[in-house]
């Protein structure tokens, strides 16, 4: 008995000396949290606000723009600083508090936190979002009309009014059936389309393949993008579409644009991959 007595004293000097620490400490730990220790079930809780500062900066920062994370990178900046970039999904991501070169420091391995950061994920452009979702998809006379009318400034060869002309003639045609196709010398294409049986063919010339000058990423610089023109007539019906000629390469070289522009911004050598 004189025993189990001795331990409750022990077990209550014990929680008596944990509950003196309740009031807000500093944790002797690396990370330095505020904590304070609560009576419901004697257990750490941390408690940052009530210290003028967090004991060390943390957090992601999302930004929209090239230049935004230049500045905000430049302003944060380390020597253990890393940038990195992916291409799937486009996205550049700057870790502030990345690990320490082995060769710079003098005990342990460097590791550091790697919870403060800051992140670009690039958009792409309206323009872009435009021409590759309707890649390779079949469209009617009248959508492909549309398409063409809605985004002509995008079109720079052939002109904007031989594409308004043919988008036009497209229209014209909804009522008829389209009874043949014929390539002519300049590679274009003639489809002849009738009201009636008896009605003489009218005729709609569309050029084999276009050009786009558009942005791939908001706010970027347009970029040449090449479009071969597809068709199909079955029982007086066309259905014509586009292809875009390696859109990939195309969005590779837009973002290598922008990642030669934060590398030389921020004198920092981008990598190509993603912390985990």
């Amino acid at each position: 008995m004189l025993n189990d007595f001795q331990g409750e004293r022990d077990v209550a000097a014990v929680l008596a000396a944990g509950t003196s620490l309740a009031g807000a400490q500093k944790s002797p730990l690396q990370d330095g949290k505020p904590f304070v220790i609560v009576p419901d079930g004697y257990k750490a809780q941390i408690v940052d606000e009530v210290f003028g500062n967090p004991a060390r900066a943390s957090g992601l920062v999302k930004l929209r723009d090239a230049n935004s994370f230049v500045s905000y990178f430049n302003r944060q900046k380390r020597p253990e600083s890393l940038i990195y970039a992916s291409l799937d999904p486009a996205k550049i991501l700057g870790v502030i508090d990345d690990h320490r070169a082995y060769s710079t420091v003098s005990q342990g391995d460097g590791a550091n936190w790697r919870g403060y950061r800051v992140e670009f994920a690039v958009p792409a452009s309206r323009e872009w979002k435009v021409w590759t979702g309707s890649d390779r998809k079949g469209l009617n006379q009248l959508q492909f009309a549309e398409l063409i009318e809605d985004n002509l400034p995008d079109i720079v060869s052939p002109d904007g009014s031989t594409m308004l002309s043919v988008a036009l003639n497209f229209e014209a045609s909804k009522e008829g059936n389209f009874v043949s196709a014929a390539r002519l010398q300049d590679g274009s294409t003639n489809f002849v389309w009738k009201e009636d049986v008896n009605a003489t063919g009218n005729k709609v010339a569309m050029p084999s393949q276009i050009t786009l000058e558009i942005p791939v990423f908001e706010n970027g610089q347009p970029s040449p993008v090449e479009a071969r023109i597809k068709y199909r007539i079955k029982d007086g019906n066309l259905t014509i579409w586009y292809e875009l000629v390696r859109p990939h390469k195309v969005l590779e070289t837009a973002f290598r644009a922008i990642w030669s522009q934060i590398e030389e911004q921020t004198a920092t050598t981008i990598l190509l991959g993603s912390p985990e």
